[in-house]
């Protein structure tokens, strides 16, 4: 969508209302580079979407030109690290500290760090042993249409209808 819409609240809260969800469990997924162009603009809009009631989640972080000034200046719930990381961690030790490293930097700054692209259960237990909070991936399922994840839910949850 685009950010810069003067509907998008409103069709985020028809979305919310029509599913019958709460604002804070939809994380709203923005990239970094995004952060780049226009930044006011961007923070302006993120910050009017938080105000709602809306998570914001900074994704491919790592991926563009990231500044720790850029994450001292904007407003977030949530950093997610860019796949490019994940795929050489154990195999390239500078990658891996530089995981570490964003890992402690977003723990400091008490924001959620979800690692994407996690394919092997080497990536896995590195990302715990560091702290990760989130992990999703190929590691775990491949994305699958909502009427297979919902039966994957219900049978792995307990939730089932029937």
């Amino acid at each position: 969508m685009d950010l810069f819409d003067p509907d998008l609240i409103p069709t985020l809260d028809g979305i919310v209302e029509a599913n019958g969800i709460e604002k804070r469990e939809l994380m709203l997924e923005i990239t970094e580079s995004a952060y780049t162009r226009e930044a006011d603009r961007v923070m302006e809009a993120v910050s009017d979407l938080r105000r709602g009631g809306y998570m914001i989640e900074m994704d491919d972080f790592g991926a563009g030109y990231s500044s720790l000034n850029m994450l001292n200046r904007i407003p977030m719930d949530a950093l997610k690290l860019d796949m490019g990381f994940i795929r050489e961690l154990g195999q390239n030790d500078r990658s891996t500290r530089i995981v570490k490293l964003m890992i402690d930097i977003a723990n400091t700054l008490s924001v959620p760090v979800i690692a994407e692209g996690v394919e092997n259960s080497r990536q896995l237990g590195i990302l715990r042993s560091m702290g990760c909070d989130m992990i999703q991936g190929y590691y775990f399922s491949p994305p699958v249409p909502p009427e297979d994840f919902e039966a994957f839910f219900g049978k792995e949850y307990g939730y089932d209808d029937k």
